[in-house]
């Protein structure tokens, strides 16, 4: 009735993981975000490399002026072109810096991308694991369902069974609060769904299983940290700040630019001639004290460039270490699941050979419910254990930022393995 509920309240078409996330890569407001600063950053660098273009404009000075023993009101406006010859360095510099900064605000787009890529499957995962462990529910419900009829019928006949129904029906009661549970557990991810992907979309089908994706060991996962979007962004802005303290150097240093102007000038008359001259010169600037500021930007700069050095390097180590625990601990875990799936065999063996048993009466009611138990139990442990093993797989892939190449750009549309994903209830 939950889930019938919940389908009414979003009468959206049914999408698959990998749909959904080629959406999300398309149009998500955090995605569209981060492409606007990198077109912000674009923009920074073409102002910054126009400080190095030839600049045309006009200047008017204005004043009180005596000439020739004529005074009065004058305005001398003059245009010129001037182009920046040398400033240290500082103009270089910020180009660069701002270069870097277009470079790093794109392996940001890449960096928001593999988050949200992880956030959705991390909710996907809740999903498919809240269908299949509704659908073993549903399965424990039917099977009480069937056992209640027979237990009845026996009661019928042997009054002494009686408290037999008592038992199973305490049980069946069970499993419908379990089912209830794990169907509004299913409803809370199918919601969490839609609001990390800001999309109205009705979700459908399991988490796709990218473990041929994955790095071939350890060592390999850890290898690909290096060109992973966080430690290129940590590197990045090592890159950039480098670039500023260079900008920041040699603040000292003068600032030459050759300019060519078309003047005006008064007469010893005292007439305004507008216009009327033409000059030629190199304008040089310089402030060898400015009380400290240059060289206190400097060290500033200096600071933070080292800052980013150590938390570049605390990245790579980081990263290295958690693609590595990560890698080992899906291994080492996938090792378990033939044996687990062995389990389930065995349990669902055991539980018809206490059924028949009971029905000849050499077992009790609470022996088969005993087994009955066991058997959807670990029904449940192997799904969270295969569901365990898909969330660690999408933590490690998306630590490297690879969930979406490997879910839409790859072979992601392949069905899951067998039994990891149950039809929904």
């Amino acid at each position: 009735m939950l889930a019938a509920l919940a389908l009414q309240a979003c009468p959206a078409d049914a999408e698959t993981f990998g749909e959904v996330l080629g959406r999300m890569a398309q149009g998500h407001p955090r995605i569209v975000a981060a492409q606007q600063l990198s077109r912000g950053g674009r923009a920074d660098v073409s102002a910054a490399r126009s400080a190095y273009r030839p600049q045309v404009g006009v200047e008017t000075n204005a004043g009180w002026q005596t000439v020739g023993g004529n005074s009065g009101f004058t305005v001398l406006p003059e245009a010129k072109v001037s182009q920046l010859v040398f400033d240290g360095g500082r103009t270089p510099a910020e180009i660069r810096r701002r270069k870097l900064r277009v470079d790093l605000l794109g392996v940001q787009e890449q960096s928001v991308l593999a988050e949200i890529s992880f956030q959705l499957a991390q909710a996907w995962i809740d999903y498919a694991r809240a269908s299949d462990l509704a659908f073993v529910s549903w399965q424990q419900v039917s099977a009480l369902q069937t056992l209640d009829k027979l237990v009845v019928e026996i009661a019928q006949y042997d009054r002494g069974r009686a408290s037999d129904v008592v038992m199973v029906e305490s049980r069946l009661q069970q499993a419908v609060t379990t089912q209830q549970t794990r169907e509004i557990s299913l409803a809370e991810a199918r919601a969490r769904i839609r609001e990390i992907s800001a999309l109205p979309v009705e979700p459908t089908g399991g988490i796709p299983d990218i473990a041929a994706f994955l790095p071939r060991n350890a060592e390999d996962a850890q290898g690909l940290v290096p060109v992973s979007p966080a430690v290129r962004i940590a590197d990045l802005e090592v890159a950039e700040n480098a670039e500023t303290v260079r900008g920041t150097k040699n603040w000292w240093m003068p600032s030459l630019a050759l300019e060519g102007a078309r003047t005006s000038d008064i007469s010893s008359q005292g007439d305004t001639r507008l216009f009327n001259a033409f000059a030629f010169r190199l304008n040089a600037s310089m402030v060898p004290f400015d009380s400290g500021g240059g060289r206190s930007r400097h060290e500033s700069a200096r600071a933070t460039l080292e800052s980013a050095r150590s938390n570049a390097e605390l990245t790579r180590v980081s990263l290295g270490e958690q693609a590595r625990r990560l890698w080992t601990f899906q291994a080492q875990r996938t090792e378990r699941l033939p044996s687990m799936e062995n389990l389930v065999d065995r349990a669902d063996q055991a539980r018809e050979v206490v059924f028949e048993q009971f029905r000849i009466g050499r077992r009790s009611i609470l022996d088969l419910l005993s087994y009955d138990l066991e058997r959807f139990n670990v029904r449940a442990q192997l799904i969270n254990e295969r569901y365990d093993i898909a969330q660690t797989q999408y933590q490690l892939m998306g630590v490297l930022g690879r969930i979406y190449p490997a879910v839409v750009e790859g072979d992601g549309g392949k069905p899951l393995p067998p039994g990891t994903q149950g039809p929904q209830p």
